[in-house]
């Protein structure tokens, strides 16, 4: 038989969002409003924001939204350049040149998605007079990526990093990032740009007690 197409990858960053309230309000609300427009408009924006950080959209169950940064590190350049342009300046002036990106470069660029979402669903939210909040948990490790089945190909990644990111959003609180001890230090230098409060430690489904991180955008 043929050999999945699979890969490890080493250091990859995981964001899962989803809308707080969305299941309640999908039995009151008609779906041609809410799934035909506000949800498309939702994943319409997200997607575009994406694109715009240079990270990699997984795919969407429901509500939920998943985007991976790492998988390809061939485009540093580019991804290098947006960054420059959606940070504040004074910070902007420290990031490294192509070359000197490593490993920071992914995690950086989905705080920045991040924080962006906030601002696309105030936007929208006010469009359709609408209220939703949304939740958005990030870890950082290693994952399995590739492509499985038998019909539908998807793109997707699996192991306990996925996990973690997936337990960060489903404890995290509304409105804010939940963020693993792991990709809190890739991205603790984003003081210009974020406001970081230690939770402590938590106790997290399937993990036990971990130390996690909430940050709050500064603009």
């Amino acid at each position: 038989g043929e050999f999945p197409i699979v890969d490890h990858v080493s250091s990859v960053t995981i964001l899962f969002a989803d809308l707080v309230g969305f299941t309640k309000a999908s039995a009151e609300l008609h779906p041609n409003f809410l799934v035909g427009l506000f949800l498309r408009d939702i994943f319409h924006a997200f997607d575009e924001l994406v694109g715009k950080h240079g990270l990699e959209k997984i795919k969407t169950i429901g509500d939920a939204y998943m985007v991976v940064g790492g998988l390809d590190h061939s485009d540093g350049e580019k991804t290098n350049q947006r960054r420059r342009s959606s940070m504040s300046m004074d910070h902007a002036t420290e990031l490294p040149t192509h070359g000197d990106l490593g490993d920071h470069h992914h995690p950086t660029s989905i705080m920045l998605l991040a924080r962006d979402m906030f601002h696309e669903l105030t936007r929208i939210n006010k469009k359709y007079n609408l209220n939703f909040s949304l939740r958005i948990g990030i870890h950082k490790g290693p994952v399995v990526a590739g492509v499985l089945g038998l019909k539908r190909f998807t793109y997707d990644v699996w192991g306990d990093s996925v996990n973690t990111a997936s337990r960060m959003e489903s404890n995290g609180l509304p409105n804010l990032i939940h963020l693993s001890s792991d990709m809190y230090h890739a991205v603790d230098a984003l003081t210009n740009d974020f406001e970081f409060t230690c939770c402590g430690k938590i106790q997290v489904k399937g993990k036990g007690e971990m130390t996690t991180y909430l940050a709050r955008p500064l603009r």
